[in-house]
Order: C-alpha cells, then sequence, then structure tokens
C-alpha cells in the first residue's frame, strides 16, 4: 500500500458522519450526520453534494427500488424518497425504539443477497439494549444478537458464513472490541468469540466494512486511524489520516477499489481540529489494493 493517496472529498463539518454506502447503479456516494438529522449524497461525476433534513436522527441510509431509499430513523426502518426543497417525505416499516429516548439505530450493512444487517444502541451497562437486527428482501425483520450497548457494523464475510460485530463502549459483559460469529443451518448465529480486543488502545472500534478477500477495515472514534485485520484478527494495516473520530469506510467507485471514510466533530475540541483539519469530512482513499 505504498501508493496510497487520501484527500477529502467533501467537509461539511458532520457533528456525528456515518454509514457511508455506495450506489453502484447511480454511481453516487450516500451518507448520514446522525445527530444533525441529515442524509447525504455526493455525485463524483461532477463534484456535486446534495444534502436533506430527516424528521429523527438517522443512522443509514441505502439506494432501494424506483428511486426511493431505506433509511434507520431513530425509530425504525423508513423508506424514504429525497424532495426538491432540501427535506424528506417517509414512511414508516416497523418501530424499533420501543418509545426508549435511549434506544436508537446506529450503522448497519446490506449483503449481497440484498438483506439489511442493521444494529441499534441504548440503555445502559446494567442493562445493555443495543441488539442486531437482519431485514430480508421483503423487509420482514428478525433479531439476530443481542446484549449491546452500542453496536457498530456489522459486516459479513465474502462467503456469508460469518457475522462481524462491534461493541463499541463495552460494558463488563462484552468488552470492547470486535466479535466474529458463525451461521448455523438453522440461520442462528453460534461460537461467537472477540476477534478483535481493544485494551491496548484508548480510542474505540467503530464501524467495520469487509474486503473481497476477508479482511476487515475498521474505523477508530477518538482517533485518526483507519485499521485493516485479517479474518484472523491480526491487524495488518493502519493507515493515518487528517481526520479525527473516524466511524466507518465502505468500498465504491467504478471498480469497487476506493473506501469512503467517514468522520465526526462530536467532542472535538479546537486543538484536535486544528491538527486533523479533515474532521467532519468524508475521505477518499485510493490504492489500498483492495476491492470490497
Amino acid at each position: 500500500m505504498s501508493a496510497i493517496d487520501v484527500r477529502c472529498l467533501v467537509n461539511p463539518g458532520l457533528s456525528l458522519g456515518e454509514g457511508p454506502s455506495w450506489d453502484a447503479a447511480s454511481r453516487r456516494l450516500y451518507w448520514v450526520d446522525i445527530l444533525a438529522n441529515r442524509i447525504y449524497r455526493h455525485d463524483p461525476a461532477d463534484g456535486r453534494t446534495e444534502s436533506w433534513t430527516t424528521p429523527e436522527n438517522v443512522g443509514f441510509v441505502f439506494a432501494w427500488t424506483n428511486g426511493s431509499l431505506l433509511a434507520g430513523f431513530k425509530s425504525g426502518l423508513h423508506r424514504v424518497t429525497l424532495g426538491a426543497d432540501g427535506t424528506v417525505t417517509a414512511s414508516r416499516i416497523d418501530r424499533i425504539d420501543g418509545d426508549r429516548a435511549d434506544v436508537r439505530f446506529n450503522d448497519a450493512t446490506r449483503d449481497r443477497e440484498g438483506r439489511i444487517w442493521a444494529g441499534t444502541l441504548g440503555g445502559s451497562a446494567e442493562l445493555p439494549l443495543g441488539v442486531y437486527y437482519c431485514y430480508d428482501t421483503e423487509l420482514n425483520r428478525r433479531m439476530v444478537d443481542a446484549s449491546y450497548l452500542v453496536a457498530n457494523g456489522p459486516a459479513l464475510s465474502p462467503d456469508g458464513r460469518l457475522l462481524y460485530t462491534v461493541e463499541t463502549r463495552g460494558h463488563p459483559r462484552r468488552p470492547k472490541g470486535v466479535y466474529v460469529s458463525r451461521f448455523a443451518p438453522s440461520g442462528e448465529l453460534e461460537g461467537q468469540r472477540l476477534l478483535v480486543g481493544w485494551d491496548a488502545h484508548t480510542s474505540s472500534p467503530d464501524g467495520v466494512v469487509t474486503d473481497d478477500d476477508g479482511n476487515l477495515w475498521l474505523g477508530e472514534f477518538g482517533g485518526n486511524v483507519l485499521r485493516c485485520f485479517s479474518a484472523a484478527g491480526e491487524q495488518t494495516a493502519a493507515i493515518e489520516l487528517p481526520a479525527w473520530n473516524v466511524t466507518k469506510a465502505a468500498f465504491g467507485g467504478d471498480r469497487r477499489d476506493l473506501l469512503y471514510v467517514t468522520s465526526a466533530r462530536y467532542g472535538v475540541d479546537d486543538a484536535t481540529l486544528a491538527r486533523y483539519p479533515d474532521t467532519g469530512g468524508v475521505l477518499e482513499i485510493a490504492g489500498i489494493g483492495s476491492t470490497g
């Protein structure tokens, strides 16, 4: 990776930039600012970035059918249409927050079959309420994992046999780190174990994505490093970025060989912002030698 090139694609000063997703059909990049209630879209062809206000916190967004989107709002999954006036029209598909102020969608991924795997956060160390859901292609929901305080990711192995989940904050029964589970023939998870521990870091593990070789690319909240781990959990690369609070990466571009990385200004002081001026922006990383 000696020819790595990092540039800031756009910096709208995201308070909590998250959830980058590449839409291959339109060749455009989507992401969200969770705390500012905004969906963003960038078109590399003309360099134009647009944004829309959402009625709730929004944890993730994916291009769907007939020009619509699927978005994980605070309260649940919604079908969304982007309006010309900078607002959205949304219809709720289901509700996941139990009408609790501390529970919301946080992150998600869409697999090759079109299913959505999404995590939530909420509760306390004594009663962690974060869970992972899977929505099938008909958008029917089932819970696949529980007992997280802040659930990030998830990601699947290229062959679809493994699920990677992330506990960002940690609690006594689930330390910070990346966990790996196998899918049993029934579709349930089995054999879960801590794959990547986080005791050696002062930061927190954030969003994760896998490449076509099965490596994991992991954001670092409270740090400026995008880390790569092998499927065995060994760190193989660490890319230092000019942005603090590296939240998540997504593969995109025509050859799926670019990494688009979101970041966040949440909790960042002036000194840190001066040192990492692209904080709150979306970075594009070329030359990593991987596709996803």
